[in-house]
């Protein structure tokens, strides 16, 4: 990554929740048991419409990363509809070109990517994204890949924490971190070869909703609270995550960083993202927004 360390900014594209789905007839008869029945219902009554041109989007966020010279992506997770193999790799093969090189792009997985408790379903995602799940400190593992560190250059750190896991009741989609990542977090920003860095800090639920809120109780993120507060020794960085199909930034009382949410960058009449730079560990951000055939800045 010499050039990055050469850089003497670094462009970040942030987007989330694409929602890749395939047609319900496909999907085996033995996976209606299941959590899945109720959310390919909710396709099937429309909710589907709304990712039709996911491909096509997609497609613009590979020209985006070109034009706009990003040095690196990152996905706060949610690929799919309902976390089915045939959805994780169709969903690969559209942001494969956004993962060249593999050093250059971080991601998580969301709820819908790990979606029930079926065989493999925890490692699904880890077998497709496996490239990009790189660990610059393994030695903070505490479970899988997570948590994951790259170190960007001389001046920048993605750190990404695992919110998501299988809800097997149809009437929950909340998250957590687990407490030995949230252990492994705190180590890790007190560790010298990060804590001098900006810092992005990563992962699929929203801490906060856009009023500054916490989201409600069986969509949130469960111990949202016990997250921040880990994050409140970071001087320089952010917090990006996905799951609310909104794009939002703002600031919380008692922390010095902003949280950022890329909301959806597929869903019809939602498509937002994200583009930072970084510059002297000070971040710019800049929203960006669906026109039709390409994102374009939200306000220009």
């Amino acid at each position: 990554m010499s050039d990055i360390e050469n850089k003497k900014s670094l462009r970040v594209l942030h987007f989330s929740d694409i929602h890749v789905g395939i047609q319900i007839r496909h999907m085996g008869w033995k996976r209606w048991f299941s959590k899945r029945a109720v959310g390919a219902i909710n396709l099937l009554r429309g909710r589907a419409r709304y990712f039709d041109e996911v491909e096509e989007k997609i497609a613009a966020i590979v020209r985006l990363k070109e034009e706009q010279n990003i040095d690196l992506v990152i996905n706060t997770g949610d690929y799919t509809a309902l976390g089915l193999e045939t959805e994780l790799e169709l969903a690969k093969s559209f942001v494969e070109p956004l993962m060249t090189p593999p050093q250059r792009y971080l991601t998580v997985p969301g709820n819908h990517d790990i979606y029930v408790h079926e065989g493999n379903s925890h490692y699904r995602f880890s077998e497709q994204f496996c490239s990009v799940l790189q660990n610059d400190l393994p030695e903070y593992c505490r479970g899988g890949h997570w948590p994951l560190v790259r170190l960007v250059g001389e001046n920048v750190a993605v750190v990404a924490v695992n919110s998501s896991r299988p809800n097997p009741w149809p009437w929950r989609s909340d998250g957590e971190i687990p407490s030995e990542q949230l252990e492994a977090l705190s180590e890790i920003l007190a560790d010298a070869r990060v804590k001098d860095r900006f810092v992005f800090i990563i992962t699929h639920y929203a801490p906060r909703l856009a009023n500054g809120e916490p989201d409600k109780k069986l969509h949130g993120l469960i111990n949202a609270d016990a997250f921040l507060e880990r994050c409140k020794v970071l001087q320089k960085g952010a917090i990006l995550f996905g799951h609310i199909h909104k794009t939002y930034q703002i600031d919380m009382k008692g922390l010095s960083v902003p949280l950022i949410c890329a909301g959806s960058a597929t869903m019809e009449g939602h498509e937002g993202l994200w583009i930072y730079e970084v510059e002297e560990r000070v971040l710019r951000s800049k929203q960006m927004k669906w026109n039709g055939s390409a994102y374009v800045s939200a306000h220009p």
